[in-house]
C-alpha cells in the first residue's frame, strides 16, 4: 500500500517556502481580505481553516515542514484514501493533483480516466471512495500512472494562470521521473 512519508521529497521541493504574490489573490488572502501570503504551499485559506482563525503575515511565515506535512496528510492524502491505494506511483500522482486541482477536480480526471479509458462502472461525482479506490486497484498501474498524467497534463494546458501551469507541468513530469515512468502520448479516449 501507498506511504506518504515516500510522498513528501517531491512535494516539499515544489511548494517552496514563504510567498505573497499579488498575482495570487485567492491563494495569499484570508477571509479578512489581508494579503498574507502562502507557505510550503499551503494556503492562507487551508491555515486559517487549520488553525481556526483568520492567519497574519507572521502566522504564514511560521508554517514549519511538519505543520505543513501533517496539512498534506490530513486533508490531501487521506482525502484521497491514498493509504489505501495499492500503487505507489499512482497514490502520489492522485495526491499531487488534488493539491494542485482540489479534491473533487482531482478525484473527476481519475474517475474519468477509470471510466473511459479503463472501462469501469464507476459515478464521475468528485469523491474518492471505497468504489473508486478498488477501481484503481484493480487495473495495471503503469498504465493508469500514464494515462491519468497526460489528462493531468491536458488540464493543466486549459487553465488561464499560466505563471503556475508551467509549474504544475513539471510536477507531473518529476513524479514520472521518480518512479522510472517515461511520458508518452498514448491513444486513448476524448475526455
Amino acid at each position: 500500500m501507498a506511504n506518504f512519508k515516500n510522498f513528501t521529497s517531491i512535494l516539499l521541493e515544489a511548494e517552496g517556502g514563504y510567498q505573497n504574490r499579488p498575482s495570487d489573490k485567492r491563494g495569499n488572502t484570508n477571509s479578512l481580505g489581508q494579503m498574507v501570503g502562502t507557505n510550503l504551499g499551503i494556503s492562507a485559506p487551508v491555515y486559517e481553516k487549520w488553525i481556526g482563525y483568520p492567519p497574519s503575515v507572521s502566522d504564514m511565515k511560521s508554517i514549519t515542514v511538519p505543520i505543513a506535512l501533517e496539512i498534506y496528510k490530513a486533508w490531501y492524502w487521506n482525502a484521497v484514501l491514498a493509504s489505501e491505494i495499492k500503487d505507489q506511483a499512482v497514490a502520489e500522482t492522485l495526491v499531487d493533483h488534488t493539491i494542485n486541482g482540489g479534491e473533487s477536480g482531482a478525484a473527476k480526471i481519475m474517475q474519468q480516466v477509470l471510466r473511459k479509458e479503463f472501462g469501469k462502472n464507476i459515478a464521475i461525482d468528485g469523491d474518492i471512495g471505497s468504489k473508486t479506490v478498488a477501481a484503481i486497484n484493480s487495473v495495471n498501474p503503469r498504465d493508469l500512472f500514464q494515462i491519468f498524467s497526460q489528462y493531468r497534463l491536458e488540464a493543466y494546458a486549459s487553465f488561464k494562470k499560466s505563471e503556475w501551469s508551467s509549474g504544475w507541468k513539471k510536477r507531473v513530469y518529476k513524479y514520472a521521473d521518480k518512479f522510472g515512468i517515461v511520458l508518452k502520448k498514448k491513444a486513448y479516449s476524448k475526455h
